[in-house]
C-alpha cells in the first residue's frame, strides 16, 4: 500500500507537463509593433524591438520600414548645376530639372583665345573727294604695316550697378609712301587710312556689339542687350580715338615723280562695360588687318545681328577673352 501512495503523485505531475498548451509554438520574430508571438496560439514572449530605420532621402523623411513612423523631414536636394551634357541633377536622388545647357557659340565653333600683345598688321590707304573714295591718275600710295602698342588695362566699378568698366588703351602708328607724277596730277588731295580695330562681342551668343569705323576723333558709344540661357545682360563700350597725321616734304623729281611720307598716329581707348563676374566678353581683331579703306557707317549692317563667323571662318579673327586679360 505504501508504494502505491508514493507513485501516484509522480504520475500526475508528468501528465500535467505533457499537456501544457497542447502544441509546439511557431514563433514570429518580435517587431516594433508586437513582441515575439506564436502564430498558432497568439502567445507572446519578451518585448517589442527597436524601429528599423530607413535614412532620410530627398523624397521621404527618416522612417521605420515596419510601422511607418517618421523622424524629422526629407532632405533638401543637393543640386549639381547643368552642364552641356547633363541637366541640373540632384547628387542624392538623381532627380533632374530642366535641360542641359545650350552649347556656347565659341565652344560649338572651337574658337580659341590668344594673349593680347603688341603686334603689326597691314593697313589700307586711299584717296577721297567729297566723302567718296576716288581713283586719281598720277597719284598713288604704298601702305606698310600698322604698329599696335597696348597700355595697362585697368578695372573700375561702373556707374551701372552690378557692372565693371574695363579700360584698354593702345596706340596705332603707321606710315605710307605717297607718289605723285607731276605730268599727270598737280592738284590737292585727301588721303584716308583704315586699320584693324578691336571689336567687342559675346562668347555665348556669338554676336558682336555693333561697331563703327576705325578713325576719327569722336567718342563712339555702342551697346547691345543679350539673352542667353534665361539670362538677360548688356555689353557696351566707348571708343575714344585721338589721331594726328601729316606729310613730310616732297622729294625726288626724277622723271617728274615725287614722293613724300604720310604718317599717322592714333591713341585709342576702349572702355568696355560688362556684368561683374561675367566671363563671356570677347575682343576680336582682323588677323590680316585691313586691305581696303572704309568710310562712314553701314546703317544696314548696324541694324542686324552680326555673328563672329557669319561671313568669315574662325581664322579671320584673333580672339581674346576679356576675363583672361583682367585676371
Amino acid at each position: 500500500m505504501k508504494r502505491k501512495l508514493i507513485l501516484l503523485p509522480i504520475i500526475c505531475t508528468f501528465a500535467i507537463s505533457l499537456n501544457g498548451c497542447g502544441h509546439e509554438h511557431v514563433w514570429a520574430d518580435a517587431t516594433c509593433l508586437v513582441p515575439k508571438t506564436c502564430s498558432e496560439c497568439g502567445e507572446t514572449e519578451g518585448e517589442v524591438t527597436d524601429h528599423k530605420w530607413v535614412e532620410a532621402s530627398c523624397e521621404k523623411a527618416k522612417h521605420c520600414e515596419v510601422c511607418g513612423i517618421t523622424d524629422g523631414e526629407p532632405l533638401s536636394h543637393e543640386w549639381l548645376e547643368a552642364t552641356y551634357e547633363e541637366p541640373k541633377t540632384c547628387a542624392l536622388c538623381s532627380l533632374t530639372e530642366g535641360e542641359p545647357l545650350p552649347e556656347p557659340y565659341c565652344e560649338k565653333n572651337n574658337i580659341t583665345f590668344e594673349n593680347l600683345q603688341d603686334m603689326e598688321l597691314p593697313f589700307a590707304t586711299a584717296f577721297s573727294e567729297d566723302g567718296e573714295i576716288v581713283e586719281i591718275d598720277g597719284l598713288w600710295a604704298d601702305s606698310g604695316m600698322a604698329h599696335y602698342s597696348f597700355g595697362e588695362i585697368t578695372i573700375e566699378p561702373s556707374e551701372q550697378e552690378g557692372y565693371i568698366d574695363v579700360t584698354i588703351p593702345y596706340e596705332v602708328s603707321l606710315s605710307a609712301e605717297v607718289y605723285l607724277d607731276a605730268t599727270k596730277f598737280g592738284g590737292g588731295f585727301r588721303i584716308e587710312a583704315s586699320w584693324a580695330a578691336l571689336s567687342v562681342g559675346d562668347s555665348y551668343t556669338g554676336l558682336f556689339v555693333p561697331s563703327q569705323g576705325t578713325y576719327g576723333s569722336d567718342t563712339n558709344q555702342h551697346i547691345k542687350n543679350f539673352e542667353w540661357n534665361g539670362n538677360t545682360y548688356t555689353l557696351s563700350y566707348t571708343k575714344d580715338t585721338n589721331s594726328e597725321s601729316g606729310f613730310t616734304d616732297w622729294t625726288g623729281g626724277d622723271e617728274s615723280i615725287y614722293n613724300c611720307t604720310y604718317d599717322l598716329s592714333a591713341d585709342v581707348v576702349y572702355t568696355i562695360t560688362v556684368p561683374e563676374g561675367y566671363d563671356g566678353a570677347v575682343l576680336a581683331i582682323e588677323r590680316n588687318g585691313k586691305d581696303e579703306v572704309q568710310l562712314g557707317r553701314d546703317e544696314e549692317t548696324d541694324e542686324k545681328d552680326i555673328y563672329f563667323l557669319e561671313e568669315h571662318d574662325a581664322d579671320y579673327f584673333i580672339f581674346y577673352q576679356l576675363s583672361d586679360l583682367i585676371q
